[in-house]
């Protein structure tokens, strides 16, 4: 997994490639991305208590649209090497009655006007197994997360949306996968770091 400081400028992909069922949506985002969450042995990172609810939040955000999809799997270095040689165990996590498998896309979340995080999939995992805190502005944001915004104004009305064979499409499906209650996130631009302190295992 690459490594980003939290709230770095995004420049990991250069367009968003938004995943629906039978295709995908492709654009250049006029937004501003902000790195989140792209730990990376031997890196440090800040650790703390997340609020109750967060974890679960985070993970209905991975079970939605899959952002930038690849076709391997990143692993978490954070965790101890394997003691045997083979290819490196993949991380799943169970969701409703879906089974999740982390570190081959990302998420997006809105904060501001005019400005989104970027994480990847394995966020979850570093709140979760390794104590990772992340920034203050992305707590908020996730628990304010609106999952309609891949059909509202984020994606430009020429995005280029094509089916799983290449042919174009007029209007895809790009309605959420799983609808949570919540206010959209407002003025929550990125003024401070996150707070906690800083590991380094």
């Amino acid at each position: 997994m690459a490594h980003f400081a939290d709230l770095s400028v995004y420049t990991y992909h250069p367009e968003e490639i938004i995943g629906f069922p039978g295709g995908a949506t492709s654009y250049q985002p006029s937004y501003e991305r902000l790195n989140v969450g792209w730990l990376d042995a031997p890196h440090e990172w800040e650790t703390g208590i997340v609020p109750d609810g967060f974890a679960d939040a985070l993970l209905d955000i991975i079970a939605g649209r899959r952002i930038n999809q690849m076709r391997g799997f990143h692993v978490c270095t954070l965790c101890p090497a394997p003691t045997s040689p083979g290819r490196p165990r993949t991380l799943d996590v169970k969701h409703r009655s879906r089974t999740l498998y982390l570190g081959s896309s990302e998420i997006r979340v809105p904060s501001g006007p005019g400005t989104m995080f970027a994480a990847p999939t394995l966020i979850w995992h570093y709140v979760t197994a390794h104590g990772y805190r992340p920034p203050d502005a992305f707590v908020r944001a996730v628990h304010a997360y609106d999952p309609e915004w891949t059909s509202g104004p984020w994606v430009p009305a020429d995005a280029d949306r094509r089916d799983s064979r290449g042919n174009p499409l007029v209007s895809p499906d790009l309605r959420p996968l799983f609808a949570r209650t919540g206010t959209p996130a407002l003025n929550l631009r990125p003024g401070s770091g996150a707070t906690g302190n800083r590991s380094r295992r």
